[in-house]
């Protein structure tokens, strides 16, 4: 028993929170009073710091009254955290317009809209772009063919091409269609589509 006193004495902090947690709970002497007056009342030892619960009576003269409130005051309040910056929105592009054509061997547009086709001589072909909304648009045309290897007429190991040039004038271009066979290219007529947008 003189061990543990001689340890509380040395170490009273310990200790401390425990008669405290008792006061609390426990409900006699002061803390029946803490909790009318919503304060903690208890008796320490001036020497060693030890909190002690009465039943009834004031603190010895070796001890002080310690009164505490249960709820602290309450604090200011923090101001509001800063709010993230709103991107920008970007502006709206130009609408994009599609014209396009599938187109036959002889220069018949067969299919499409806002361009028309003319066929100059055999494999070439000059496309006006028709649609307003494109009159002083950039374009970058897209041709393609489409055929069986070999291509229709044709013996194996031929194969057909079709591409386009600027041929200098407003929304008006060449294409050239026909076969390369053994290194060799042949122009002739051939079916093709061209598809381009504008914007």
């Amino acid at each position: 028993m003189t061990r543990l006193l001689a340890y509380v004495r040395r170490n009273p902090i310990p200790y401390l929170a425990l008669l405290l947690v008792l006061a609390v709970g426990a409900g006699g002497g002061y803390a029946v009073a803490a909790s009318q007056t919503k304060t903690i009342t208890v008796c320490a030892d001036k020497k060693t710091g030890v909190l002690h619960l009465k039943d009834h009576g004031q603190c010895k003269s070796s001890q002080t009254r310690v009164s505490w409130n249960q709820q602290g005051l309450q604090g200011v309040q923090g101001a509001p955290g800063p709010q993230g910056v709103q991107g920008l929105q970007g502006a709206q592009g130009p609408a994009s317009v599609s014209v396009w054509a599938k187109v036959a061997d002889d220069g018949t547009r067969l299919a499409g809209r806002g361009l028309s086709v003319q066929r100059m001589s055999a494999g070439t072909y000059r496309v006006t772009i028709t649609d307003p909304t494109c009159t002083a648009a950039d374009n970058a045309p897209m041709v393609t063919v489409s055929d069986t290897n070999p291509p229709a007429g044709h013996s194996a190991g031929t194969f057909p091409v079709a591409w386009y040039a600027d041929n200098g004038a407003n929304q008006q271009f060449d294409v050239f269609t026909g076969v390369v066979a053994g290194g060799s290219f042949t122009a002739t007529d051939h079916t093709f589509d061209i598809h381009d947008t504008c914007s």
